[in-house]
């Protein structure tokens, strides 16, 4: 109609994002304002999908061509280059790995073998004069060899460690006062010779028909002077006190001490030689053989002060308890 002017429809407007509704959409990629409004995107759910998305420009995908080809030459190139250099290495045939023996383990081949050996004795046996001579092992009479009446002995060159002549030496036997040979060594092993020792009661206790130094209790005496006591007078009392001073007192002292003696017989290798008390007493279980007695005075021997007392020929020790007396008349007057 003349002169009438047309309001166009207005365009739909976009839904809210509310539960239920469609979402808003923004605009397309490189699309312009009119575009959109030529659309009803609101009613055009095909808008979601990847292939109606924007085409990309022309440069975009002459910039992947060239990234692509440039890729592919230099793939070719690395390619070309590692067989020229070791591909004809790759074709040769490979050289052979020798193969490893197989593992033994050490429960396969065993413990390893400990040589074993006898240790050398102490002394000696001259078994060349032993089988030529039987009478030194039997002690029977013959030319030259004496017959001892005894029931066990023994004879050693102490110079060169050999036996001599021999009647039953490893036979266990009460051996009495040759037992302060190793009182006297453990003594020293375990003491200075000069250490004073005061005397316990326990050490005057001394069965009458014993031979005594004549010590009193609270006597106070030297290490040197019990040992004279010990090996000229053969005391026993004095026997005790170097057990009890020298072990640390009291009966677990001199039990110590007696401990000492019986390491020290296996040291020596004494195989038949068993000591339950410092002076020698009889007891069952207090033995020794001609042998290892031999043993142990060799031994002694080797003792610089036990060799000074051994051979003093007389000794006088006065009492540090009672003034002017003497324990005795040591050694031959």
């Amino acid at each position: 109609m003349a002169g009438r002017t047309e309001t166009p429809a207005p365009m739909p407007r976009p839904r809210s994002g509310r539960s239920g509704s469609r979402p808003a959409f923004p605009e397309p990629f490189g699309g312009a304002p009119e575009a959109a409004s030529r659309r009803n995107i609101g009613n055009d759910p095909s808008y979601l999908r990847p292939s109606r998305l924007p085409p990309r420009p022309p440069r975009t995908r002459r910039l992947e061509v060239i990234l692509t080809g440039g890729g592919l030459f230099l793939l070719l190139t690395v390619v070309w280059s590692w067989w020229a250099q070791g591909g004809s290495s790759r074709l040769a045939p490979a050289t052979p790995v020798p193969t490893p023996p197989p593992a033994v383990t050490v429960a396969a081949m065993g413990p390893p073998a400990v040589p074993t050996a006898t240790p050398k004795p102490p002394i000696e046996f001259s078994f060349a004069r032993f089988e030529s001579d039987p009478a030194i092992v039997t002690g029977a009479p013959s030319a030259g060899v004496p017959n001892i009446s005894g029931e066990a002995g023994i004879i050693v060159d102490v110079t060169q460690r050999e036996v001599l002549y021999a009647k039953q030496p490893h036979k266990q036997m009460l051996i009495a006062s040759t037992t302060k040979i190793m009182t006297a060594m453990i003594a020293l092993d375990h003491a200075p010779i000069d250490r004073v020792f005061v005397v316990p009661p326990e050490a005057t206790r001394i069965d009458p028909d014993n031979t005594v130094m004549g010590l009193a209790t609270g006597e106070q005496l030297s290490l040197e002077e019990l040992l004279y006591g010990l090996m000229l007078n053969s005391g026993n009392d004095a026997a005790e006190a170097i057990a009890y001073g020298v072990g640390g007192g009291g009966a677990a002292g001199r039990a110590r001490f007696i401990g000492w003696m019986n390491e020290k017989a296996a040291t020596l290798q004494l195989r038949n030689t068993r000591f339950a008390n410092p002076s020698g007493l009889d007891d069952p279980a207090h033995y020794s053989s001609p042998y290892d007695l031999a043993v142990m005075g060799t031994a002694l021997l080797g003792y610089p002060d036990l060799r000074t007392i051994v051979r003093t020929p007389r000794k006088i020790i006065e009492s540090s308890k009672v003034p002017g007396r003497v324990h005795g008349w040591f050694g031959p007057v």
